[in-house]
């Protein structure tokens, strides 16, 4: 009798860590629309245009090939480097989209640092952000209070607001 209960009580161990176990973590899955307003909602783009197949493959350098689905706005205020891009890449992609985000960051700080302190500084301070499959730039600010010293500010919003769209 102490065997049978011995070798029931195992194979309950053991179909309890099978089922805890099983399968892996799923990748949670986020409405793009949701992020973009969570973010937009502190930290909106000034006079917005959508970005469309063209704006993300020439401006980003990103093959359509490595992509699910994204969403992107950018100001079409000539002197704003006001942008934000959430894309959900596909399986393995996130690291060549997370560097090509990167690289656009690096391209708007480089470009504002010539004309705009204020534009430079809010690019540079710009988030690349990965969860999952999922990548963000996030290049926005309320602009005065960039001017006034408040950069890390106006982020930690920005932060905030990307944490509770991702959870």
């Amino acid at each position: 009798m102490k065997k049978i209960l011995s070798l029931f009580v195992a194979l309950c161990a053991l179909t309890v860590l099978l089922v805890g176990c099983g399968g892996g973590e799923e990748t949670k899955q986020y409405n793009l629309d949701d992020v973009m307003a969570a973010i937009e909602e502190v930290a909106p783009v000034s006079v917005p245009a959508d970005m469309d197949d063209d704006y993300l493959t020439g401006m980003y350098g990103i093959s359509l090939d490595d992509v699910e689905e994204y969403k992107g706005k950018y100001t079409n205020v000539s002197l704003s480097t006001d942008e934000i891009l959430i894309v959900k890449a596909k399986s393995g992609k996130a690291d060549a989209i997370k560097e090509a985000l990167e690289a656009r960051r690096d391209a708007k700080y480089e470009q504002a640092a010539m004309y705009d302190d204020t534009q430079a500084q809010k690019a540079q301070n710009g988030r690349v952000v990965v969860k999952g499959d999922y990548v963000l730039l996030v290049v926005v600010g309320d602009e005065t209070r960039i001017e006034n010293g408040e950069v890390d500010a106006v982020y930690q919003e920005v932060d905030q607001a990307i944490d509770a769209a991702l959870a």
